[in-house]
């Protein structure tokens, strides 16, 4: 069902899940170096030098990580309200219809087929992300370690979805699909 892809449902989803994901990759791109624990603890470690305090490498950074826990926290909750987002997504989905063409007809255009299966392997990916980032919180420990391994490569394809989206939204706007951007913000005019 195409022509329901603009509704008021749709969009708010659509825009909640984006502002979501982003939220949780600036998350992500903070660990990795404004607030990287040994970054941080580095910064402790100097400053506390000047006082004539000193202490080791190891310990600035359990405190450059004990600094980093209450933003780290917000992608934890980010996390479980993507989980919520994404089962009002599918349910959406499921009441709706799919919102490309199938991937499957011979019907289907190249092009078509490419970004079905785009969405395809998005959604699949995210719902691995949300599971693993589900268990490393509440599952057993003996996972835990396996979990972040797999959870580690969501930002790889995030990223690349981003990329391939914005790159496609932009290709339609100009395209064939003349208008696409403000109907995704304020709806299907026609």
């Amino acid at each position: 069902m195409r022509e329901q892809r603009f509704n008021l449902a749709h969009r708010l989803i659509h825009w909640a899940i984006a502002f979501t994901t982003l939220f949780l990759l600036l998350t992500i791109l903070l660990r990795m170096g404004w607030m990287n624990k040994d970054h941080v603890g580095n910064i402790i470690q100097q400053n506390l030098n000047k006082s004539n305090v000193h202490i080791n490498t190891k310990a600035a950074a359990v405190i450059g990580k004990a600094v980093r826990k209450p933003m780290w926290n917000w992608h934890i909750l980010a996390g479980y309200t993507l989980i919520g987002l994404y089962l009002i997504r599918m349910a959406l989905t499921a009441v709706q219809g799919i919102a490309y063409k199938s991937s499957f007809s011979k019907k289907t255009k190249i092009k078509e087929k490419f970004q079905a299966w785009v969405y395809i392997v998005f959604y699949s990916l995210l719902a691995i992300s949300l599971l693993t980032g589900f268990m490393i919180q509440n599952g057993p420990k003996s996972l835990q370690h396996n979990m972040e391994l797999i959870h580690v490569q969501s930002l790889y394809y995030v990223v690349t979805f981003i990329v391939l989206h914005i790159g496609g939204v932009m290709l339609a706007e100009f395209g064939p699909e003349k208008g696409i951007i403000s109907k995704i913000v304020s709806g299907d005019k026609t």
